[in-house]
């Protein structure tokens, strides 16, 4: 059985080592009549890596004799380019620069460093005794490309980038002034780009391809490199990155024997890492695949689902979503967060172009988690799309950085409490936890972070049971009969039910007795409703209603 390439990016390695390899290769063809200068976008962990080394090796004047063993039995073998094999690859990585605590003339000593090594990878791979030689980032490519001129060779230079936006992490950090110093008109980024333009203009850069997550870097250095065409948001490129359900499909008859354990994984990762969509007429949406390959790894070794479904490396990241929205400490931080907390969408204009000499706004901010794939679009049914969060690691992430909110806004969760309340669950007793959000309304009544409505207090139970050991939790879930307000679903077998909850909020100034009766025959039609989904089993159902801040009705249907 071959291996999940879980963290193997090195195409070669991969082919060579008898690691699974998911077909990608009919996308090289398209993007050789897509134009000769690309730029590429998608999230992090989408598989980028893995496919700008594929490239490497499909262009590389040197691996015409490893052709047939590198790409038998794929796609190209069969539909050869014109191009196949014709390069030299000048090759960059720009993971790994750290913008943390540095000064400009620092990450220019750590852009160059990347650069120089690029250089010397292509002089140890084609035995040119080209040196790299200046001390500046424009200097140091002219020198090379110069020296590669004067060659006077037929074939031309493939110059392939991966994360080529990485100082994008400088505005992460809160700090535009620097990021517009190191890529506007003067900065280094912009003259390294711009040298390669007028090398391609010569004719000795043949082809240039660029991946990376987001478009502020190519946006600010649009008009020293106004030669590329970004065709991220192309239809037919929509699934180039990412794994469609074809692919996944094939993945788990190679690694699943059993047909049963084939379907519960494969809807365990729809729920989880699926549903990214990067142009509104694609006909299918995209699975994250590096999670995907994370949790089938797991399969292959354990025979068993992972504890925890979200890698560790995607959690670590999370950080990004505070920084994102609260980015140039812009004032709608809250408003946003809360909408896309309530409703799990939001409607926004798809921002293609950043201007950083003025503060950032909402579409903005929308339009930068999007790229980052803490949302996607989804059409809409009048026309457009509408942006959402697109499966519940996402959503998680978003609980997450919401409980740290309130934590600032001194209406902390005590984690005793939490882990009392998950146990509490198990024996079907829901008081605990009715009662603790209960208290933290009442400490939210004057606070202007979250509305006390149906929408805010589903968040609150939300974000308490996010990280809870015994349930996977969701908000607005989706039996065959409407939308469940939080669903708990048992990580274990030997959990006794699966848990339904309903929400009704009833303001104080509109309350009467006969309001909060028929918003209880309400809630009890609508569990009884859910709960003729045969998908849930038998779960308990409770209806819960809060009139205000107070905790007015708990009932087990």
């Amino acid at each position: 059985m071959k291996k999940i390439p879980y963290g193997i990016i090195n195409y070669k390695d991969l082919i060579l080592e008898n690691y699974l390899y998911i077909d990608k290769t009919m996308y090289l063809e398209k993007l050789e009549n897509a134009g000769k200068t690309l730029f590429y976008l998608r999230p992090g962990r989408f598989g980028k890596s893995l496919f700008t080394s594929m490239m490497y090796y499909y262009y590389d004047i040197n691996s015409k004799d490893l052709f047939d063993k590198l790409f038998n039995g794929l796609y190209v073998h069969e539909h050869l380019t014109e191009k196949r094999n014709s390069y030299y690859i000048l090759k960059f990585d720009f993971s790994g620069i750290t913008s943390a605590n540095k000064n400009e003339k620092e990450l220019e000593e750590q852009f160059n460093n990347k650069v120089i090594s690029g250089i010397k990878n292509f002089d140890n791979n084609y035995k040119f005794n080209i040196e790299a030689k200046g001390e500046t980032t424009n200097q140091i490519i002219v020198n090379f490309l110069d020296d590669f001129k004067s060659l006077d060779l037929e074939n031309k230079i493939y110059i392939i980038i991966d994360e080529y936006d990485n100082f994008t992490n400088a505005i992460l950090e809160g700090n535009a002034e620097r990021f517009k110093n190191i890529v506007g008109n003067e900065g280094f980024i912009k003259a390294f780009y711009a040298s390669i333009k007028e090398y391609i203009g010569l004719g000795v850069v043949g082809r240039f391809f660029a991946t990376g997550i987001c478009p502020i870097t190519l946006d600010s250095m649009t008009t020293g490199f106004n030669i590329a065409t970004n065709i991220s948001n192309y239809e037919e490129f929509n699934s180039m990155i990412g794994l469609t359900h074809k692919e996944v499909d094939n993945l788990l008859n190679e690694v699943v024997e059993e047909k049963n354990k084939r379907e519960e994984i494969k809807q365990i990762m729809i729920k989880n890492y699926d549903g990214y969509l990067f142009n509104e007429d694609a006909k299918e949406k995209v699975f994250n695949a590096t999670l995907v390959m994370y949790l089938l790894n797991y399969y292959q070794l354990y025979k068993s689902i992972p504890k925890d479904i979200m890698d560790s490396n995607i959690a670590f990241n999370s950080g990004k979503i505070d920084n994102l929205i609260e980015l140039k400490n812009n004032s709608f931080y809250k408003e946003l967060l809360n909408e896309i907390m309530e409703n799990e969408h939001i409607k926004g204009i798809l921002k293609n172009k950043f201007d950083l000499t003025r503060d950032l706004e909402s579409d903005d901010i929308i339009s930068l988690l999007y790229y980052f794939g803490y949302l996607t679009i989804e059409p809409d049914i009048y026309g457009g799309y509408y942006f959402k969060i697109p499966n519940e690691v996402m959503k998680v992430l978003y609980g997450n950085y919401f409980t740290k909110k309130l934590k600032e806004s001194g209406i902390g969760y005590d984690n005793k409490t939490i882990s009392e309340i998950s146990r509490e669950l198990i024996t079907g007793n829901i008081d605990k936890l009715n009662n603790y959000v209960s208290e933290v309304l009442k400490k939210l009544d004057n606070r202007d972070f979250i509305k006390i409505d149906e929408k805010g207090i589903k968040i609150i139970y939300f974000t308490m049971l996010l990280n809870n050991e015994y349930y996977n939790v969701y908000s607005e879930y989706v039996s065959n009969n409407g939308y469940i307000d939080i669903y708990l679903e048992k990580k274990n077998p030997n959990i006794p039910n699966n848990i339904m909850i309903e929400l009704k909020y009833i303001k104080k100034k509109d309350y009467s007795e006969e309001l909060l009766k028929e918003k209880i025959e309400e809630g009890k039609s609508q569990l009884e409703s859910y709960s003729k989904d045969e998908r849930l089993g038998d779960p308990l159902k409770y209806l819960v209603v809060f009139v205000g801040n107070e905790l007015k009705l708990v009932e087990n249907v």
